[in-house]
């Protein structure tokens, strides 16, 4: 069955400035607990451009701690994107309080990001990788990828369809691609700019998906977790 990814803060995030209160969150906790979710992105982790952002927006350690004690098997993480990452800020999984990290990259740099995941699954990090603006795509990136030897070291691979111009079609020729060139584990990251979050999403989970993700009320433009329900 595919695993549910519930991205409303680091998301919705971009609508706020990543300024949550505790009751929010803490419902949203609660929501994704008794729909058995699987994972929970609790927001960015950014060490950079922080003036007026909310916590939710670099998600240190000490920020995080009140959310995870209580979590059951929900899974809590953050996204890091490449250009902004430090890896200072992942020195050790097991002294976090995270339980992934999704490293978001553009196709200029996928060459760069995956040394990176190798690095943070070094440090006992679980990793996602996910590549954006899906349809830039090009058959040179498809090489890097398709030469990494250590594409088991991800929990999945994410396609994000950053812009909304994918159609269902092109979900599935994404998903095709990665598949030939040797990735088991495929995931897919929705916008809805066009109306298409939900027809997209059911042909990622057709074609095999390991996770999708949701937002609650549609928060931050990603697929509406009431719309997927309403149509299982």
């Amino acid at each position: 069955m595919v695993k549910i990814l519930d991205c409303t803060l680091r998301d919705g995030g971009h609508q706020n400035n990543w300024i949550f209160d505790d009751t929010f969150v803490n419902n949203l906790l609660q929501k994704s607990k008794s729909e058995n979710f699987d994972y929970f992105e609790i927001g960015y982790r950014n060490r950079i451009d922080k003036e007026g952002k909310g916590n939710f927006f670099y998600c240190t350690k000490n920020v995080i701690e009140k959310y995870t004690f209580n979590k059951n098997n929900l899974k809590i993480g953050v996204m890091a994107d490449y250009k902004r990452i430090d890896l200072d800020d992942f020195k050790s999984a097991k002294e976090d309080n995270i339980d992934f990290i999704r490293i978001a990259c553009h196709p200029d740099k996928i060459k760069e990001s995956i040394i990176c995941c190798e690095k943070l699954k070094n440090n006992g990090y679980n990793i996602f990788l996910q590549l954006m603006e899906i349809p830039n795509l090009e058959n040179s990136h498809y090489k890097i990828l398709e030469e990494w030897n250590s594409k088991e070291i991800l929990i999945s691979l994410y396609i994000a369809d950053t812009y909304s111009r994918a159609k269902p079609q092109d979900i599935k020729n994404y998903f095709d691609n990665l598949y030939s060139i040797g990735f088991e584990r495929v995931s897919f990251h929705s916008h809805n700019g066009k109306g298409l979050a939900l027809e997209n999403t059911i042909t990622a989970i057709e074609c095999g998906a390991y996770s999708i993700d949701v937002s609650q009320n549609g928060l931050g433009g990603n697929l509406n977790y009431n719309d997927f329900k309403n149509c299982l």
